[in-house]
């Protein structure tokens, strides 16, 4: 084993305890490290005692260390542990409580631990030590893995205490799926799935799912650093509690759940379940599922990792200082040479010259400009004041489940480029990018619309009773009639054939291993609908057409002509139409009527909110959750100069203008911030870009008839430089 080089961090003087101690200096050449040795104990309760030596980090020293990997937690509850036999050194409570729980009972141990080896007051230190992190997990000999201890009986909401032992019994039930002949619907803890119903968890399996969400729910999942940690490596060894978590009963579970979810045995299933049963597999796959992926693809090595792939699948992950959105994944990509942590770095600049490395060093770096621009502080003092072509996935934390529809609505776009074109496209986009000094992007466009008018924004989460009234509201902005809205896409005018395939985007998930996009289908095949026929029938249930004309009741007969069955358009699957019928009287106007009509089934629907919710879901689960995706938090907009319309963000408005930029896969919806008719000489940045004309990105958004990215699209229109702050 090496021994330490030069003296070990000393108090200021003999017998003086103080919080913290003076740091040795790091040397460069060669690099060094510190290492923490880990006093043995028996009793779990015993203080924590250890040293800090500086070791060189060699070839000699690979394997002869473990590393920690842990959450920090807040400061709330620091606790003291001794360093170097007379000096206390303040850590917060989480690192104490993983230190107890992995020091050896009768042996010292040695740990590289990152809030103690690092000096975390020297920027100059962390900037050299961060990008050794990589290193360092890679070649220590284990990492132990502490996700953190269950919550107190007292801190629990749910109706049992969460169980650390029932929580891995579930992730073995689930671990079963990684066979290819066991299926959801196999499981004890799902109750089967039928016509018109949705699945349920069984009452014995509550406990066990509660106790689950609170293991999902521990703040290591959700760091930005722990991906590394977790990819790197070659032995880990997950803890959490009282219980060893094995690694491959979690890569078997996330495998089998991923795999069954997208594919078609078990998609309906899975889309069918309701509350917690549904939140934990949603939630296994945004935050546990990207990491296993990683560490497969790392330690197979036979494609390449990027900073894009990474921020695409992490945007939901945390991190306490904004830079480390990038830095924290130096250990992981294959090429990191463009990128160099640096924390003398203003955060504005680190966040722009980070993003803009990967777009023009990456092949899918243009990603980085797209997507949701909804999550940045709009404090006055919080302000990260980074450009709006940098998008909130590049070092904004999701709120839950919003990761996943970031990462579904790329993948949506991205099925618009041609086999073989994403080459093609990148080239051309690259072409003709710069960022000047001042942080503004300079790129090609081709201006394809101006909003005229623009909708209201569909707004699903909690409010989900209110998407009939935008669907319909929608309608007539686009001049749509719904009862023209034909069986077959064929019988359709042109306008409607936009709007329909607007609402999904003009796409639809395949089933298969892994989430992937097509073109919708519209003559059915075999026995299956068409996703037309799908969207159409759906649309019905939940915005029925109005009754065509004619009275309440049907006419008597006259003699010699048979009796005509009133027809319908549409249906009415909550028999609500009665009650209008009784209440309403023939003679009111016809405003009147309307109004109370409408008012009359608001509160039937809000009466039984839950019913209504189920019947919706389970008629067309897989259409009902791809439709969230591409309609949540839009708005349709209607063009001023050619009436097209499309789905923008919720923060577009009237004026703002469609832009195809070559090679992004989905035009950018952008907001001009000068007006050459009022002052030609307004300075807005610099020497290279004031004479353009100037925009800010408020979204991507869908534009039926531009999507691609190839350059070719929106041909005829002139092609200009643009400025985008």
């Amino acid at each position: 084993m090496p021994t330490p080089l030069g003296p070990s961090p000393q108090p200021q003087r003999a017998g003086y305890r103080k919080s913290g101690f003076a740091y040795t200096p790091l040397g460069l050449d060669p690099a060094e490290v510190r290492l923490l040795t880990l006093e043995p104990s028996e009793d779990d309760t015993a203080p924590v005692v250890c040293r800090v030596d500086i070791f060189e980090f060699d070839p000699d020293l690979y394997g002869h260390f473990d590393a920690l990997s842990y959450a920090w937690g807040t400061k709330d509850d620091e606790q003291f542990i001794t360093v170097n036999e007379n000096t206390q050194f303040k850590i917060r409570k989480n690192l104490w409580l993983a230190l107890r729980r992995i020091r050896h009972k009768t042996e010292p141990k040695k740990f590289w631990i990152d809030a103690i080896c690092i000096d975390q007051g020297n920027p100059v230190e962390k900037s050299e030590q961060v990008g050794k992190i990589g290193d360092i997990y890679k070649y220590c000999g284990r990492c132990f893995i502490w996700l953190g201890d269950f919550p107190k009986p007292a801190d629990v909401t749910a109706t049992t205490p969460s169980s650390p032992a029932s929580a891995l019994e579930l992730l073995n039930l689930f671990a079963a799926l990684s066979q290819p002949t066991t299926h959801l619907s196999d499981l004890p803890c799902f109750t089967p799935l039928t016509k018109g119903k949705r699945a349920d968890i069984k009452d014995s399996y509550k406990p066990h799912f509660e106790s689950f969400a609170a293991l999902l729910d521990l703040e290591w999942w959700k760091r930005t650093w722990t991906i590394q940690e977790l990819a790197l490596p070659s032995d880990i060894t997950l803890l959490f509690a009282d219980q060893e978590l094995p690694y491959l009963t979690l890569q078997n579970a996330v495998d089998g759940l991923t795999r069954h979810s997208t594919a078609k045995c078990c998609k309906t299933h899975r889309l069918a379940l309701r509350g917690l049963g549904f939140d934990t597999i949603v939630t296994i796959e945004e935050r546990i599922s990207s990491m296993v992926t990683t560490r497969q693809q790392k330690l197979e090595a036979k494609t390449p990792i990027t900073f894009t792939q990474l921020r695409r699948k992490f945007c939901g992950s945390q991190v306490s200082w904004k830079r480390d959105s990038f830095y924290g994944f130096l250990g992981i990509v294959t090429n990191k040479n463009f990128l160099r942590p640096d924390y003398t770095l203003s955060l504005r600049q680190a966040l722009t010259e980070a993003v803009f490395a990967c777009v023009k060093g990456e092949s899918d770096g243009v990603e980085l400009l797209m997507g949701e621009r909804l999550f940045r502080p709009q404090d006055g003092y919080r302000r990260l004041h980074v450009p709006s072509w940098v998008a909130d996935a590049s070092f904004c934390t999701f709120p839950p489940k919003w990761a996943l529809m970031e990462r579904r609505r790329l993948a949506v776009y991205a099925s618009f480029v041609d086999e073989g074109g994403e080459e093609r496209a990148r080239k051309v986009f690259v072409k003709y990018l710069k960022m000047t000094k001042n942080g503004i992007l300079l790129t090609k466009s081709r201006r394809v619309g101006v909003i005229g008018r623009v909708g209201e924004v569909l707004v699903d989460q909690g409010r989900w009773l209110d998407v009939p009234r935008v669907l319909s509201s929608w309608m007539e902005l686009a001049g749509v009639k719904r009862e023209g809205w034909g069986e077959d896409p064929g019988t359709n005018d042109e306008r409607t054939d936009a709007f329909w395939r607007t609402m999904i985007n003009d796409s639809t998930e395949i089933d298969g291993d892994r989430l992937s996009y097509g073109r919708p289908t519209t003559a059915s095949e075999g026995e299956e609908q068409s996703d037309y026929s799908r969207l159409r029938s759906l649309w019905d249930l939940v915005n029925p057409a109005p009754k065509s004309p004619g009275p309440k009741s049907p006419a008597p007969a006259t003699e010699g002509t048979t009796p005509q069955p009133q027809t319908e358009v549409g249906v009415d699957p909550f028999n609500i139409q009665p009650i209008i019928d009784e209440w309403v009287p023939t003679w009111v106007p016809g405003w009147i009527s309307d109004f109370a009509s409408d008012f009359i089934r608001a509160m039937a629907l809000a009466s039984n909110q839950d019913a209504v919710h189920d019947l919706v879901v389970s008629h067309d689960s897989k259409m009902i959750y791809h439709l969230l995706a591409c309609l949540w938090e839009r708005r349709l907009f209607v063009t001023g100069n050619d009436d097209k319309i499309g789905l923008a963000p919720r923060d577009a408005q009237k004026g703002d203008e469609v832009h195809v930029i070559p090679g992004c896969p989905a035009p950018f919806i952008l907001r001009r911030l000068d007006d050459p008719n009022v002052n030609t000489n307004w300075q807005l940045g610099d020497w290279e870009s004031d004479a353009l004309p100037q925009y800010m990105v408020v979204g991507n958004g869908f534009y039926h008839g531009f999507m691609g990215g190839d350059g070719g699209l929106g041909k005829g229109v002139a092609e200009e430089k643009i400025a985008l702050h």
